[in-house]
């Protein structure tokens, strides 16, 4: 079993193990196939810098034609909460008619994501799908149940696999809870 680690003063407990996330990201792919034509191509938009690991197995998972953005969206900054305001920083790229997945690490409210959502339906896309590796449906205060969710969680600060504390911790392989 994993030990416990410190960051910053702040202890975290292995929560979910990269076996298991391995396991989730293969089964989110193979519904996310699902979603498209073969003959589609599809436009990938990684939120950084959360997903970025997340992104990448997913993406070596889907057998689709794929082109990659990446894109900013935050909320947090340096705390363990949502501080309620949204940054977005999307590269000026023409969407129309195409087929979009967007790729976040962790849902909480979803303020973030129907932000950017309604940001780029502005830009008639022709679908825009969503795949989350985390979601805490306790949090959420929108209805995001189409989104491709890798684990439902209760409402705790996690890091690892992408995921940071303060920048740190985002290089491990699991996810870790906050231990309080």
């Amino acid at each position: 079993m994993k030990q416990n680690i410190t960051i910053n003063g702040l202890t975290f407990t292995p929560y979910i193990s990269a076996e298991t996330i391995h396991i989730a990201v293969k089964n989110m792919a193979k519904h996310i196939q699902n979603l498209y034509a073969p003959e589609d191509e599809i436009l990938v938009l990684i939120v950084l810098k959360g997903s970025f690991i997340f992104a990448a197995d997913l993406i070596r998972h889907l057998h689709l034609r794929c082109k990659i953005e990446m894109i900013r969206a935050s909320s947090y900054g340096d705390g363990i909460q949502s501080s309620g305001e949204i940054h977005l920083t999307i590269p000026p790229f023409d969407i129309k008619g195409k087929h979009i997945l967007i790729i976040e690490d962790i849902i909480d409210s979803g303020r973030t994501l129907v932000a950017l959502q309604n940001r780029l339906l502005q830009k008639q896309p022709a679908s825009i799908h969503i795949a989350a590796l985390l979601s805490k449906p306790t949090e959420h205060q929108y209805d995001l149940s189409k989104a491709c969710i890798g684990f439902e969680i209760p409402s705790l600060f996690v890091i690892g696999y992408g995921l940071d504390y303060q920048e740190l911790g985002r290089e491990l392989s699991d996810i870790y809870q906050l231990l309080e």
